[in-house]
C-alpha cells in the first residue's frame, strides 16, 4: 500500500498534535503533582521525549507538503507565517505552532545559558502553541469531520484545561497555606 502525500500530511498533523497533547499534559502533571523521585523523573522524560518527537513529526508534517501536488506549496509558504495563498490565516497559525513549539524546546535544551526565569516565561507558551495546533488541525484539517478525530480534539482540549486549572489552584492553595503559616 503506497500512502499519498496527502496522506502523510494528514497522519503527520495528527500523530504531531497527539504527541504534543502528551507533552504538554506530562509536563503539567510533573510540575503539579507530588511524585517519587522515581516516578518524576520517568514523567520528565516522557515530557521531553514526547515533545521532541511531536516537533520532529511537525517538520516532516511541514516538508511533505512541498511535495504535495494538489496545492503545490513553496518552502516560504510553509515556514513564514501568513504566507501562504491557501488558507492563509489557518497556515499561518500552524506556522506560529511549530515556532512556539521549537522555542520552547530549544530553551529548555538552553535552560542553563538563558537561566531559569527566562525558560519560565518562554514554557509558558507551550498552552498557546497547543491552542494554535488546535484551531489549525480543527479548521484546516480535513479530518476534522471525523467523529474519532473530534474525539481526540475534544479529550485533549479537556484533559489539558482540566490538568491546568489544577495545578493553578494547587498553586494558590500553596501560597494561601504559607500566607496563613507566616
Amino acid at each position: 500500500m503506497v500512502l499519498t502525500t496527502w496522506e502523510w500530511t494528514r497522519a503527520s498533523g495528527l500523530t504531531s498534535f497527539v504527541l504534543l497533547f502528551f507533552s504538554i499534559f506530562a509536563g503539567l502533571l510533573h510540575s503539579s503533582l507530588t511524585l517519587k523521585k522515581e516516578w518524576k523523573s520517568r514523567l520528565y522524560f516522557f515530557h521531553q521525549t514526547t515533545g521532541w518527537l511531536g516537533f520532529l513529526v511537525i517538520v516532516f508534517h511541514a516538508v511533505i507538503l512541498l511535495y504535495d501536488r494538489y496545492v503545490s506549496y513553496e518552502w516560504y509558504e510553509i515556514f513564514v507565517p501568513f504566507m501562504s495563498d491557501e488558507h492563509r490565516v489557518l497556515n499561518g497559525i500552524g506556522t506560529l505552532a511549530f515556532y512556539g513549539v521549537f522555542l520552547i524546546l530549544l530553551s529548555s535544551d538552553m535552560m542553563k545559558k538563558v537561566g531559569r526565569s527566562v525558560w519560565k516565561k518562554i514554557h509558558l507558551f507551550s498552552l498557546p502553541a497547543y491552542l494554535l495546533a488546535l484551531i489549525h488541525g480543527v479548521l484546516i484539517g480535513t479530518d476534522a469531520t471525523s467523529s474519532l478525530v473530534l474525539m481526540i480534539y475534544v479529550a485533549t482540549s479537556v484533559l489539558i484545561t482540566a490538568t491546568f486549572l489544577y495545578k493553578r489552584m494547587r498553586m494558590a492553595f500553596k501560597k494561601r497555606t504559607v500566607v496563613q503559616e507566616g
